[in-house]
């Protein structure tokens, strides 16, 4: 089934919402673009290098998806983050971010959705309490790569934190110290999920899909539909009414499945310019095609396994 026509089955007569992650998703940095990023389109400079690239059909496939105006990033970048990145034409009018904790509105936080969002996690367990565990972790795999750089430990105020790990410090990090990271954040709320060179520990009740909710809600759609990589995007996916999710990432290599989300047949930047045009169909039927040609896509599995971590 190509993608075009895996949006038009989705059910429902009014008009649905696309949602989706951008890391790994949408936009990719030079290590998981799998090309020579020299052919790409830059869309995020930091400290004055290009670091995030797209597709040129992807460029052309996410411009026409914001002016659909039924287009959400749905990022755990924090707002500050986000607004790196540079989009066709203007940007998106609502994005959300920090995993759910903020809705930016032209650029600009929502706060009354900060305020409901606070008040969800006050029965989550302090986030100083958190930081020092994933700091305990992360220096434990730090003092196991002897001469590598220290890792760096940060919060998103408030909402979350992760740790940014350095070379090696990855594969010292997987096995007990983060099996034993997670049994214990988990009874204190809070969710573990190792993304790359990224540990995130997040609170539970902070997830993408409820902000996505919102904003279904406020622009009066039927529904969504989706698109992620990661584990952060598990509960993103498992809410829409249809998704994808690329052939790489976290969700790719811990084998989650879902029988409404659908494993594309592509990885790194193709795989973007797959789920962009995947996007297009279903919130504008007819918009994509005139783009780039359709490209193949396979069915995961239908069976859901336990979740090892939650957004």
């Amino acid at each position: 089934m190509t993608a075009a026509a895996g949006a038009a089955a989705v059910p429902g007569a009014q008009r649905l919402l696309a949602a989706s992650d951008l890391d790994q998703t949408l936009v990719f940095s030079r290590r998981s673009a799998e090309v020579d990023v020299a052919g790409l389109v830059p869309v995020e400079e930091y400290d004055g290098r290009t670091i995030s690239w797209v597709t040129p059909a992807a460029w052309e496939l996410l411009g026409a998806l914001v002016a659909s105006g039924a287009f959400v990033p749905a990022t755990t970048r924090t707002a500050e983050q986000y607004l790196r990145i540079r989009w066709p034409h203007r940007p998106p009018h609502l994005a959300v971010c920090a995993n759910g904790g903020v809705i930016l509105v032209d650029g600009a936080p929502d706060e009354a959705w900060t305020a409901r969002v606070r008040a969800r996690l006050a029965g989550c367990a302090p986030l100083e309490r958190v930081h020092a565990e994933v700091a305990r972790a992360v220096a434990a795999a730090h003092a196991a790569v002897p001469g590598s750089e220290g890792p760096a430990v940060r919060d998103v105020p408030g909402l979350f934190c992760y740790a940014v790990l350095r070379d090696g410090q990855r594969a010292a990090l997987e096995g007990p110290l983060l099996g034993d990271l997670t049994v214990l954040l988990d009874g204190w709320g809070y969710a573990v999920s190792l993304q790359g060179r990224k540990l995130y520990a997040v609170p539970r009740p902070l997830t993408k899909s409820a902000a996505v909710a919102e904003v279904v809600r406020r622009g009066g759609f039927a529904g969504s539909v989706a698109a992620g990589d990661s584990l952060l995007d598990a509960d993103l996916l498992a809410a829409a009414r249809a998704a994808v999710r690329p052939g790489h990432g976290e969700l790719f290599r811990s084998g989650w499945e879902h029988p409404r989300v659908r494993l594309l047949a592509s990885s790194g930047a193709a795989a973007g310019e797959e789920t962009a045009r995947w996007l297009l169909a279903a919130v504008a039927p007819g918009s994509a095609s005139g783009l780039v040609p359709a490209q193949k896509e396979c069915s995961g599995p239908g069976k859901v396994p336990p979740r090892t971590s939650s957004a």
